[in-house]
């Protein structure tokens, strides 16, 4: 909603620097202000770019197309993620958890793809796919980049430096390219804006202390089954009726999760 009012780069920058002001009022009333160093710099700074491309190549696959393709492929990128996990910080998985997870990420495709919309699509240009395929990677380096950070650094900290590499990088391409920032003075953009900012900021706050608790290839398992609250949201508040392969497919992904929680 807010990316079709002002643009992805209007919405990402007041996000970004909405989302960094409340979670810094928050570390300050709960005294937990981090320590903030140098070296959580070079971390922060790759995740921004990551971050920034790879949601730019994303909006734009979904914009070529077709949707019931490119949304499995993204959907896709927690799988990725994992394995470069398992590969680059030696996690170890039993039989059972990566049955688990395997599961889980099936149900994720599944639940993402509507079968009847892809035979309509089936046999056009696949551009977006490819657009999506390079977005897909990104977000898994992204993820892994970040589960290195959370582990090397104070997982705290590190958001707060991301958020500002984010932000300053964002200043840039607004003052090189000219974008006004008109848009977002809006009472009702401003306050959509602050309500995705608010949320994915905590949402990476919690990704990091998750991360640096446990098992990263758990975590990121249970972050990448998102596709499950729209899908839910979209049954329970606009009336959807999703295609019968989705409802199989939140099934998978909730049975799979259930399955890795066991485990854990």
């Amino acid at each position: 909603m807010t990316t079709r009012r002002t643009g992805v780069v209007r919405t990402s920058i007041g996000m970004q620097t909405i989302g960094l002001a409340l979670y810094a009022a928050a570390l300050v009333v709960l005294g937990r202000w981090p320590v903030l160093a140098w070296e959580q710099v070079p971390y922060a700074l790759v995740l921004a770019i990551l971050g920034t491309v790879s949601l730019g190549l994303l909006y734009r696959a979904f914009a070529v197309g077709p949707i019931a393709v490119v949304s499995p492929v993204v959907a896709s990128y927690a799988a990725l993620a994992i394995l470069l996990v398992v590969v680059f910080l030696g996690e170890r998985l039993t039989a059972g958890q990566t049955i688990a997870i395997a599961a889980t990420f099936a149900g994720v495709v599944i639940a993402s793809t509507d079968v009847r919309e892809l035979r309509r699509t089936l046999g056009r240009p696949v551009e977006g796919v490819r657009i999506g395929v390079v977005a897909t990677i990104g977000f898994a380096l992204w993820s892994l980049v970040f589960s290195m950070g959370a582990r090397a650094t104070d997982a705290l900290a590190l958001v707060v430096v991301l958020r500002l590499c984010g932000i300053a990088l964002l200043a840039v391409f607004v003052v090189a390219r000219r974008v006004t920032l008109a848009p977002l003075a809006s009472p009702s953009t401003l306050a959509l804006v602050a309500t995705v900012g608010a949320f994915d900021t905590g949402a990476n706050v919690l990704l990091g202390l998750g991360i640096a608790s446990g098992y990263a290839s758990f975590v990121l398992t249970g972050s990448g089954a998102y596709p499950i609250i729209p899908a839910v949201l979209a049954m329970l508040v606009l009336r959807e009726r999703l295609a019968p392969n989705q409802y199989a497919g939140v099934a998978i992904l909730v049975a799979g999760l259930i399955a890795l929680g066991v485990q854990s």
